[in-house]
């Protein structure tokens, strides 16, 4: 395959990027729902999925399929004319699916839907609100963690309670993750609140820990559909750190969608990627943020009219997202979303969860459907971000059975091996911005051990130049 025009290290990036293949191969991994419309023409080539009133049949679908284990840990709960899911929970369990249910005290006694299921299903209540402690505000279902097929183990999360408005009005999103790996990692976190590891068994009374009490959650970093995926959990993981560095990592444009926003850090960063060239909007929920001044003073001052908050009597803007560089694929586009909304309690006293996915699909899924709500609450468009990652026409090699790289993820060095190669080749290891980390000359070889050592944690890229062909693969520390 031929070189038809020079090419840079950031032109490569883009085209990998930008392979459709890519695309769908996270799709099979990391599926987004919304509950309102979005908009399509914001797509990088695949559409956003809106779920007009059915996100609830949805999740019943999956729990319809589970097997052997599902945890819940669920704020809120209260069923409606033609709610699916405590029905999918009661058939589970009567099909011998073990289950166990954790709701938020406060709402215990108002939970129709957990009051709804089988009486044999364990079900235990986070401690009522006191000076130290919050609300059990998470939103997680595990489903088949143990599965002897692994790519049966489904985590679904994201920031809708269950009621009917939650479904068929609000704005919400919902991530659903296919992984082993990431469903142990919130078992884990659940078996902290149950008190012990045993699926339906039992709670654990003088075990168990809530909030500030609970200890780190363990494993935070993950590799999903071959994206980085990192997780934590609310307050034992000082998670408004982690949203700090998502917003500051923002070099072409953020859109942050929120409930409940007090955090005057938070906006100030926003604001502050904003005068630094980032094109930069929000919506806020006037309903739970009006009176705070990220509301009333940080963000309208700081965007102007990229700045619009949702007044509705009868709906809630829900959702509790940021979407950073989506339009720039070769700039480490990510989503961070879950329950968390950006509060000193959320984030010192509540149990919550927080994901952030590093990948440039899932960020534009997410763009789509903030696009739409924009248009729709604000009454204009938002501008279309042009992307700043060079284009190629660049053909690479495409067939593993010339190039072959691994493993992948690697934990110090990295094996490259080649069918006929050419005479020399140029192996070159390039961080997410394009910056070289390392590069060696070969003569005619059939295979080469990269020693990475040096490297932090992250994704890189490596590319391998041999005659006029050129090969580009996403490696992971």
């Amino acid at each position: 395959m031929k070189l038809r025009t020079p090419i840079t290290v950031s032109a490569i990036l883009f085209s990998v990027f930008c392979n459709l293949s890519a695309q769908q191969n996270i799709l099979k991994y990391i599926k987004v729902y919304f509950t309102r419309p979005v908009d399509n023409s914001f797509s990088n080539g695949v559409n956003a999925a809106y779920l007009n009133n059915v996100v609830f049949d949805t999740l019943a679908v999956y729990i319809n399929r589970a097997k052997y284990t599902i945890d819940i840990s669920q704020y809120e709960y209260k069923t409606y004319t033609g709610d699916p899911i405590y029905t999918a929970i009661n058939n589970a369990h009567a099909r011998g699916v073990k289950i166990r249910y954790i709701q938020d005290g406060s709402y215990a006694a108002t939970n129709t839907g957990v009051t709804s299921l089988n009486a044999a299903i364990p079900v235990i209540a986070s401690p009522m609100n006191t000076g130290s402690y919050g609300i059990c505000h998470n939103k997680f279902v595990i489903i088949d963690e143990y599965a002897t097929d692994t790519t049966k183990a489904i985590v679904w999360t994201g920031s809708p309670d269950w009621d009917q408005a939650m479904s068929q009005g609000d704005y919400n999103n919902v991530i659903i993750f296919q992984s082993k790996v990431l469903a142990r990692a919130f078992t884990h976190e659940f078996n902290i609140m149950w008190g012990d590891t045993t699926h339906g068994g039992a709670s654990n009374s003088s075990t168990r820990l809530f909030g500030p009490f609970k200890p780190n959650s363990g494993t935070h970093m993950f590799t999903i559909g071959g994206s980085k995926v990192e997780l934590y959990f609310s307050p034992s993981d000082s998670v408004n750190n982690h949203i700090v560095s998502t917003i500051n990592s923002a070099t072409t444009d953020i859109y942050c969608g929120m409930f409940t926003f007090t955090e005057t850090t938070d906006a100030t960063d926003i604001v502050n990627r904003k005068n630094a060239g980032a094109y930069a909007a929000a919506i806020l929920d006037k309903y739970s943020s009006g009176t705070s001044t990220p509301y009333t003073t940080i963000l309208p001052n700081g965007l102007g009219n990229n700045f619009t908050g949702y007044n509705n009597s009868s709906y809630l803007y829900h959702n509790k997202y940021v979407i950073v560089n989506p339009s720039a694929p070769c700039h480490d586009p990510k989503v961070l979303t879950g329950s968390h909304n950006w509060t000193s309690s959320a984030d010192t006293k509540n149990d919550e969860n927080t994901v952030i996915v590093h990948n440039d699909t899932i960020a534009n899924l997410y763009l789509q459907s903030f696009a739409k709500d924009f248009n729709v609450i604000s009454g204009h468009a938002l501008t279309h971000t042009p992307n700043p990652c060079p284009a190629t026409d660049v053909e690479f090699i495409s067939s593993e059975n010339e190039v072959r790289i691994f493993p992948n993820p690697f934990s110090d060095k990295v094996i490259v091996q080649m069918d006929h190669p050419a005479s020399a080749v140029l192996v070159k290891i390039t961080d997410l911005l394009g910056n070289t980390l390392l590069a060696k000359e070969y003569g005619q070889i059939n295979e080469a051990a990269l020693s990475l050592n040096a490297l932090n944690s992250g994704i890189y890229f490596l590319s391998i130049q041999s005659g006029d062909k050129q090969y580009v693969q996403k490696i992971i520390k």
